[in-house]
């Protein structure tokens, strides 16, 4: 009598799983987030709250980008297409993200 047991866990890289792993690549930088964060009180053109949501981003992507990358592994299952368009759509968003609070966040602008 033969059991089979049936692993959620991938057997190859599919193009999907290189997606994911591009998609969290980013947390390999979370240390310079740690250390540039501080930075982002020092311009003088952001309120007080717009400093506190960039700070908390830059301590905090890490999570969100598992987060998200885990919902999207599970959608996957179901849904393929759906999930690599979903991962596409976070992607540009979390770099988009990115851009915002690099050029408003650490430029200052002088006059």
């Amino acid at each position: 009598m033969s059991t089979k047991k049936s692993h959620s866990l991938p057997t190859k890289f599919s193009p999907f799983a290189w997606g994911l792993g591009l998609f969290c690549t980013p947390i390999v930088f979370y240390p310079i987030g740690l250390l540039l964060s501080p930075n982002i009180m020092d311009n003088p053109h952001l309120s007080d709250g717009l400093i506190r949501m960039m700070i908390v981003f830059l301590w905090s992507y890490p999570v969100l980008l598992l987060g998200v990358a885990r919902i999207w592994y599970v959608v996957h299952r179901r849904k393929p297409k759906l999930s690599r368009y979903g991962l596409l759509v976070s992607g540009i968003g979390f770099y988009l993200i990115i851009y915002l609070i690099s050029k408003f966040g650490f430029i200052y602008h002088f006059n």
